[in-house]
């Protein structure tokens, strides 16, 4: 199941579900396509269609329903150097 959420200029979000299976890119190159139109696109998904003018929407943000209950990475944290920082130290022989 992915979420579609269209950002558009001053109103609010729009946001759809899909059960495409087809691989993400590819699906977001197909998004990209409605936005090229010139007047009026509609997106159709399998929860709704949605009738769009692509120059008032701003952006279209696509997630995998799978992907956002992933576990997060691990923090790792950075290995202990036991080299000492080296100091520049100037040394003065003449008084």
């Amino acid at each position: 199941m992915r979420k579609i959420t269209i950002h558009q200029n001053d109103t609010q979000n729009i946001e759809v579900f899909d059960d495409s299976d087809e691989p993400l890119d590819k699906y977001c190159d197909r998004l990209s396509e409605l936005m090229k139109m010139a007047n009026i696109a509609i997106l159709k998904t399998s929860s709704a269609s949605v009738v769009l003018r692509p120059s008032k929407v701003v952006g279209i943000k696509v997630e995998d329903d799978a992907s956002s209950h992933t576990e997060p990475l691990p923090i790792i944290p950075p290995e202990k150097s036991e080299a000492k920082p080296q100091v520049i130290e100037d040394i003065i022989t003449d008084v």
